[in-house]
C-alpha cells in the first residue's frame, strides 16, 4: 500500500498550519480529506523549496476559489534539500495516481532549480 510517509493529518487552517509548521523550511505536503473510516484520503501532493508554512496556505485560497477542491485536512512532511523534496514530490504523485487522474495535480511535479537528472520513477 502506498504511503506518503508523513505522519499524522491536521485541519487545513491558517491557525494549525503555523502551529505546527516550521517557518522558511524545505518539504513536502499533501491535502485531502478524511472518509468515514478516518482514513486520509489524498487529493494533492505538492512541495515547497523555500517556506513549506507559506506554501501549504495557498490550499485554503484554492478552496475558497474551486469549490471542487475539498482540501479539509493536510499532512506534510520536512526535507533537507530541494532534490530531496522533488524526489519525495514525484513517488507521492505516481503513488497516488496523479498519472491516472487521480489527483487534482494536473501536471508532473516540475524539477527544482539546478536539478540535472529526470523523475526517479518515470525518467521524465
Amino acid at each position: 500500500m502506498a504511503s506518503l510517509n508523513m505522519g499524522i493529518s491536521y485541519s487545513l487552517t491558517y491557525e494549525e498550519i503555523d502551529r505546527v509548521v516550521a517557518d522558511n523550511r524545505i518539504g513536502n505536503y499533501a491535502y485531502g480529506y478524511l472518509n468515514a473510516q478516518g482514513t486520509f484520503i489524498v487529493k494533492y501532493v505538492g512541495r515547497s523549496d523555500t517556506n513549506l508554512k507559506e506554501r501549504i496556505k495557498h490550499g485554503i485560497e484554492d478552496m475558497e476559489k474551486d469549490s471542487s477542491c475539498r482540501f479539509e485536512r493536510f499532512k506534510f512532511s520536512y526535507a533537507t534539500t530541494a532534490k530531496e523534496a522533488y524526489e519525495k514530490e514525484c513517488r507521492n504523485y505516481h503513488d497516488f495516481g496523479g498519472t491516472e487522474g487521480l489527483l487534482i495535480n494536473k501536471n508532473h511535479p516540475d524539477k527544482p532549480a539546478g536539478y540535472i537528472g529526470s523523475c526517479p520513477i518515470c525518467e521524465n
